[in-house]
């Protein structure tokens, strides 16, 4: 059992990534799952918030105003610049209403994992991952309701409610079982809780690939634009967060950078399907795929960055 979970947890790129495939190729599992995606969302979050530790919460505290800075450009910055860009692109009202609320999406709360995947400092992407997630709820709300227009399609004050209550409810059920099992208890779950969640987002992406299906077959092209768009999206908020913040250091630039491409679109889904027009939510759901495959390019990409002069590394906060 510990061999066959160290096989998930080792290759959990692979069993994401493959998890579309088998989403695409059997329509009728898909279809299954679906109604389950906001169940298994939900979980995923608490498993991935449990495996948190106290010490690294505590250490997002240490650099407030970096991190500010970083939860800022996000959560509320990134968002703003693709509303304001993507009318210009041409991208009509839905395609751009959905890549705002996919740029809204805080960066994925096990982003640790992914730092270690694409070898820079986990604990600094702990340290925004962590405060944005929480911020998350209020931002989405604050934005989409801000920019005129956003809210055509999208039911604002449900949107927000449902991503609080997923999220706020997914940390205070986790520090509660953490208080009760303890610390230690909890560590030594460690592996399982990290093979499941990979389980969660295997089945996720299973479940999601049904409405990508129907749209592979009623309308490819449109998707495959709306694909192109979302790839940009992760590719532009991952590199143009690494300039911003390359003043700060290489291992902080490039931990905003990956905060900025693994975003938590699985919390996201849950929460905009039934709230949004069904063509947004398509958005959203599309743009949860380029994160299967993020490590893959981000790796080789964040060690050429690393060898760039001047690149020179610092310790975690």
């Amino acid at each position: 059992m510990t061999r066959a979970l160290l096989v998930l947890t080792a290759h959990a790129p692979a069993f994401m990534a493959a998890s579309v495939d088998v989403g695409h190729a059997l329509p009728d599992l898909a279809a299954l799952i679906r109604p389950a995606v906001i169940a298994l969302a939900s979980i995923m979050v608490l498993t991935a918030v449990l495996r948190i530790q106290p010490a690294k919460l505590r250490l997002a505290l240490r650099r407030p105003w970096h991190i500010l800075a970083v939860c800022t450009a996000l959560l509320v910055g990134f968002p703003v610049l693709t509303a304001l860009l993507a009318p210009v692109l041409g991208a009509p009202h839905w395609l751009s209403t959905g890549l705002v609320l996919a740029a809204a999406a805080p960066p994925i709360s096990s982003a640790a994992a992914f730092a270690i995947l694409v070898k820079i400092d986990a604990a600094l992407v702990t340290a925004v991952s962590l405060p944005a997630t929480l911020l998350a709820p209020f931002t989405v709300w604050a934005v989409t309701s801000a920019l005129p227009g956003l809210s055509e399609g999208v039911d604002v004050t449900a949107l927000a409610l449902r991503l609080g209550a997923l999220i706020l409810g997914a940390f205070g059920l986790a520090f509660a079982l953490r208080r009760l099992a303890g610390d230690a208890a909890i560590e030594r779950l460690a592996l399982p809780l990290d093979a499941a969640m990979v389980g969660f987002v295997s089945l996720i992406g299973i479940g999601v690939m049904h409405e990508v299906g129907l749209a592979l077959r009623t309308a490819p092209a449109e998707w495959g634009v709306i694909f192109a768009a979302t790839w940009a999206l992760g590719l532009v908020t991952c590199f143009v967060s690494v300039a911003l913040f390359w003043h700060a250091g290489r291992d902080r630039a490039l931990a905003a950078g990956l905060a900025g491409a693994v975003k938590n679109m699985a919390i996201m889904v849950a929460a905009v399907l039934g709230t949004v027009d069904p063509r947004i939510a398509l958005v959203v759901i599309t743009a949860q795929l380029p994160i299967y495959l993020a490590p893959l390019i981000l790796r080789p990409a964040f060690a050429a960055l690393g060898r760039a002069p001047g690149s020179g590394t610092e310790p975690a906060p």
